[in-house]
């Protein structure tokens, strides 16, 4: 849906899909919406997405099949779940989020662009990246609430409060 909302937000003229492939369009898509949704943290200048793989649709071996579970009819007859599958690292991507192929299929890359580099650049890729931040953040509050707490402490204590 942040994808969609992006999409109209943006009103991308027709000629940009000369310049730039479909496919390297919807990934810098992807990427940018992940980092709008990290903004609300303000994470967002301290990540470094020059490392993010790039998907090259000839490494890619794409399945659409039947999904399964709730949905009844609309799920059981149609072909909307995809199965992507990156053929130099073998890793396989299964998505059925929505009803729609085409969601799933963009879906689908987001979640193999995030396996990928979480296999490929490890403690640099983004999802590290973004733990490693909450965890300094987390530390850091940490440390502002214990001293705030001492300094309480020995406030009462001065004016003999307690």
């Amino acid at each position: 849906m942040l994808i969609k909302s992006v999409l109209t937000c943006l009103k991308v003229p027709n000629s940009i899909f000369s310049l730039v492939s479909h496919n390297e369009f919807l990934l810098s898509i992807v990427i940018n919406s992940k980092s709008i949704q990290v903004c609300n943290k303000s994470f967002k200048r301290y990540l470094d997405y020059s490392n993010v793989p790039k998907l090259d649709e000839a490494d890619l071996e794409e399945q659409f099949i039947r999904g399964s579970g709730p949905g009844g009819q609309a799920t059981n007859k149609t072909n909307n779940a995809v199965l992507l599958k990156h053929k130099p690292t073998g890793l396989v991507v299964k998505c059925h989020e929505t009803r729609s192929q085409w969601d799933n299929k963009k879906r689908a890359r987001e979640i193999l662009v995030t396996k990928l580099d979480n296999l490929l650049n490890k403690e640099c890729s983004i999802e590290a990246q973004i733990h490693a931040l909450e965890k300094k953040q987390q530390a850091r509050n940490e440390y502002k609430k214990k001293k705030l707490n001492e300094m309480k402490k020995a406030f009462r204590e001065r004016e003999g409060l307690t």
